[in-house]
């Protein structure tokens, strides 16, 4: 799952120093920029038998090609959610494009989109039935935020992210008595350092 995504992250961030010794004088500048960092939020999850609040850890990687276009890959470990008798803990990996407006030198606001892969391990455990089973997919994803610089080099990012987790009647079998179509809500506060 992670894998491809990795693999991809690291072939585009790579190349961007041969990228950058081909710029032209043309309009559109290219000036790569490398930022790593990380995040906490909460997450609020929408389904009939899930409704509840949880809280979710990131770490990304971002590759800006200018000041307005990136590309961000990140990890995303959200915590178990649970009812009286399942329980579902997911977690993933992303990768989106990123469109980042400045507002002024130190304020912007972005928007991006992109594609999640996750997996997770969905546990029944009642008087009669005990089990656990494994499971994984890929669904789009898109998000909201705003960057403050706190220092040269250093950013804070106030984001918003809306996921889907789906999982099929015919794959949850004694799990659940239906499909599962989660929408997860997650707001983050996180650190962006640019090198």
């Amino acid at each position: 799952m992670i894998k491809p995504v990795v693999t991809s992250f690291v072939l585009l961030a790579s190349s961007t120093a041969v990228m950058a010794q081909s710029n032209s004088e043309s309009g559109w500048r290219f000036q790569p920029e490398f930022s790593v960092g990380g995040g906490y939020g909460v997450t609020k999850l929408k389904d009939e038998d899930f409704d509840e609040d949880e809280a979710a850890m990131k770490a990304f990687a971002l590759v800006k090609f200018n000041e307005y276009i990136g590309l961000e890959g990140g990890y995303i470990d959200f915590d178990e959610a649970s009812n009286e008798a399942l329980s579902f803990d997911p977690s993933g990996a992303t990768l989106a494009l990123i469109l980042e407006a400045p507002i002024t030198q130190v304020f912007s606001v972005y928007a991006k989109g992109g594609q999640l892969w996750w997996d997770g391990e969905a546990s029944l455990n009642t008087d009669v039935v005990d089990a656990d089973t494994d499971f994984d997919g890929d669904e789009t994803f898109w998000g909201i935020g705003t960057k403050f610089q706190l220092a040269e080099h250093l950013d804070l990012r106030v984001e918003y992210e809306r996921f889907n987790f789906e999982v099929e009647q015919d794959e949850i079998n004694l799990l659940q008595p239906r499909a599962l179509d989660m929408d997860v809500d997650y707001a983050s506060v996180n650190l962006q350092y640019t090198f």
